[in-house]
């Protein structure tokens, strides 16, 4: 008689179990009905460029030289890139390409913000990449030539008198050289890879 109770009980405890399962899904699906789906913020490759760092060439190894149709570096030339942040100007970027595919790039930039004059200024080395493929809902484009770099960059109050604090960080570059030698891409800041401000920038071929 005894037995008959025991195992009564665990019958009784395993259906007390699958009611309380059943409940919860239940109560999951409600949630899914009746909550908005709150939409996210696009998170493109330039929020988060340092997943491409494999792509810089070490300084004692050779980059590899495009070929027709991407844009060919027979002599060294500069780009002179207009940088904005929502619609909001953000200085000028001057990006150098070598004959040897090597990159330097130059990003100076002074603005206002919440009545505070901000001056950021950035310095990044990097490397073009034949490997890489332009593609947007058009399609491909293999004229363009890959391009990305990386450096320190500083960001302080312009004013000489202000207890706002310096915020140093790693700015990293990323972009597309056309044949005709214009250029569109990004300038990624970041401080510690868990947040990023990403910066649009157009250049075109400095005058000789």
């Amino acid at each position: 008689m005894k037995r008959d109770s025991k195992h009564h009980g665990y019958a009784i405890l395993i259906v007390l179990i699958a009611v309380a399962i059943l409940l919860l899904l239940y109560a999951t699906q409600m949630k899914t009905l009746f909550v908005p789906n709150v939409p996210k913020q696009p998170t493109g490759i330039e929020q988060r460029p340092w997943l491409l760092e494999d792509y810089l060439v070490a300084e004692n190894e050779s980059v590899k030289l495009p070929r027709s149709p991407k844009p060919q570096i027979s002599e060294a030339f500069a780009l002179n890139g207009r940088v904005t942040r929502d619609n909001a100007e953000r200085g000028t970027v001057v990006i150098h390409f070598d004959t040897d595919g090597r990159i330097r790039a130059t990003w100076t930039s002074e603005y206002t913000s919440n009545e505070q004059t901000h001056a950021l200024t950035a310095e990044m080395d990097g490397n073009i990449n034949v490997k890489q493929t332009y593609e947007d809902p058009n399609g491909k484009d293999k004229s363009r030539l890959f391009f990305i770099a990386k450096g320190p960059y500083l960001k302080k109050a312009a004013a000489v008198k202000t207890s706002i604090a310096e915020e140093k960080g790693t700015a990293w570059l990323i972009g597309w050289l056309k044949p005709d030698h214009t250029a569109d891409g990004y300038i990624t800041i970041t401080t510690d890879r868990k947040w990023s401000a990403v910066y649009e920038l157009t250049a075109l071929p400095v005058a000789k």
